[in-house]
């Protein structure tokens, strides 16, 4: 038997190891960078920041967690790019395809509250949202080759985020036509330019 063969580890991690401490180091940078601002913030605003985190880490957690490690006589043989699925639409899983566009709904509803209206359009929350997405691709992708953890790469998944991005910013734009659910949206809006987030 060589070296390879001869030896395994199997290993499985879960997402609170690494993602508890994640955000525990976003919460610091962010409280770091509010009193490094010296403004005062209402509570809604504190709510909208500290949920990005929490929304963040938790598309992290269901799209890459648990991490199987499995190297040695028993890990994946199957080559990386095996894990690609390159075809858009004639290979929709529907539920799959759906459950993406949930996922990144939320994360058009932020681009609209982490910047100033005017500054936002359609169009760059798509971008962002498409980035969004490839990053999480990238990452399964990455994990698969260092790790053998078996997740897979499918284009479907970024159109699926980036309409899922599109339709949270155009959802809120369209409640924010009403005066008091703007009013109400305003108090958790907070402005790239005075506070975190720069353009």
């Amino acid at each position: 038997m060589t070296t390879e063969e001869s030896w395994s580890f199997i290993r499985t991690i879960d997402a609170g190891y690494i993602l508890v401490p994640l955000f525990i180091v976003y919460l610091v940078i962010v409280m770091l960078k509010l009193k490094r601002q010296g403004k005062s913030y209402n509570i809604f605003q504190y709510i909208t920041l500290i949920s990005l985190g929490v929304y963040v880490l938790s598309v992290v957690a269901l799209t890459t967690f648990p991490i199987e490690v499995n190297w040695g006589m028993y890990k994946n043989q199957t080559p990386w790019y095996s894990r690609i699925n390159p075809i858009p639409i004639l290979t929709i899983d529907m539920t799959t395809f759906i459950l993406n566009i949930i996922m990144l709904v939320p994360f058009g509803v932020y681009q609209w509250l982490l910047v100033k209206q005017e500054k936002i359009s359609w169009e760059l929350v798509a971008v962002r949202s498409l980035l969004f997405s490839l990053g999480i691709e990238v990452l399964q992708l990455l994990l698969y080759i260092i790790t053998n953890s078996a997740r897979s790469v499918d284009v479907n998944d970024l159109i699926a985020n980036t309409l899922g991005g599109v339709l949270g910013y155009y959802g809120v734009k369209f409640v924010s036509k009403n005066t008091y659910f703007k009013e109400c949206l305003n108090q958790f809006k907070v402005s790239m330019k005075s506070h975190i987030i720069k353009n």
